[in-house]
């Protein structure tokens, strides 16, 4: 069996449910109970969360017949990609490739996959297999909260995602979450470099979920998501440098290195926020609820929209230096 987010399911004909935004990606997932103890996820070996459940996204299950069937009318349906994910157990790592080959066999699409490898020749394996992209996910973006969220060493990880990025160039991708204790500067300096080496780098919003050791912890605020959301789209672009970036002392993002009214025209063009990452994801409410706060755009904004994403910018860039000042002024 092989689960797939409810809104792909609905695209490819095989669930019927109303949906605002329909994905650009078929999102699929391989396998259940991950050995991985990723705090913010409840397909981690210590979460109690549902095992159909990854981010706010549910994951019904589906026979492989059903998939093919349900491919052929993926193009009609405007799915331009397919997004293979695989929890980390040893079932699910030892199918995963064929998984993949299987995939190229039944559809045109390409395929990205973002599954635990160990080494460059695991994901040698993957591109041999017929994948497009490969994902390496680092999520946490300081090594403290790397050991703690995740286990492990970010230092190791990043090598092996630089490594991979640098012998299969403009083909690796990476996930980076905001929210998870890591300073502004951290998560920026980090975003500029993987950036360097070509890096598609998708950015998320913590995401507090029932049955995660994070679940009491608060999502990332909406000020300080959109400042970060935007020095990584002008960095993404080239608009700006790491080096133009201005941080406190207690690493928060003071100011973009450009003025108020130059900022805002870089902006301007309705995509600064919507989702990051592979080409053609937008990742309908992966970290949003209907009707709450849009961390990530999954398309192009409204006017409106795109007036509030660039009024709050310029309050909170405002309210950070205010913070900065008054903390200056009490010492």
């Amino acid at each position: 069996m092989i689960r797939m987010s409810a809104g792909t399911a609905a695209c490819l004909g095989l669930k019927t449910i109303k949906m605002d935004v329909h994905p650009t990606t078929a999102y699929l997932l391989l396998g259940d109970s991950c050995t991985m103890k990723c705090s913010f996820c409840p397909q981690g070996k210590e979460s109690s969360g549902a095992a159909g459940r990854l981010g706010r996204v549910t994951w019904p299950s589906f026979s492989l017949p059903e998939l093919e069937q349900g491919l052929e009318k993926a193009e009609e349906s405007g799915i331009k990609r397919i997004c293979l994910q695989g929890v980390r157990n040893e079932l699910s790592t030892a199918a995963f490739p064929a998984l993949v080959k299987k995939l190229k066999e039944i559809s045109s699409l390409p395929v990205c996959t973002s599954a635990w490898i160990k080494d460059e020749n695991e994901a040698a394996h993957l591109f041999e297999s017929g994948a497009d992209r490969v994902s390496i996910a680092l999520d946490a973006a300081s090594e403290e909260a790397y050991k703690q969220f995740k286990g492990g060493s970010l230092a190791q990880r990043k090598e092996l995602l630089i490594s991979c990025a640098r012998r299969w160039p403009g083909r690796i991708s990476t996930h980076l979450i905001c929210g998870l204790g890591e300073t502004e500067q951290e998560l920026l300096a980090l975003t500029a470099e993987l950036l360097m080496e070509q890096v598609a780098v998708a950015l998320f919003a913590f995401t507090p979920l029932k049955g995660t050791a994070l679940a009491g912890q608060p999502p990332p605020e909406a000020g300080k998501y959109r400042r970060i959301q935007a020095a990584s789209y002008l960095l993404r672009k080239k608009h700006l440098s790491f080096s133009q970036l201005v941080f406190g002392e207690n690493g928060s993002l003071e100011s973009l290195g450009v003025t108020p009214e130059m900022l805002l025209n870089l902006l301007k063009g309705k995509e600064a926020f919507c989702t990051s990452g592979c080409p053609d994801c937008n990742r309908p409410y992966y970290n949003e609820r209907p009707g709450g706060f849009i961390y990530n755009f999954p398309r192009l904004l409204t006017e409106p929209e795109e007036r509030e994403a660039l009024g709050l910018i310029t309050a909170s860039l405002q309210e950070v230096k205010r913070n900065a000042g008054s903390m200056a002024a009490n010492l």
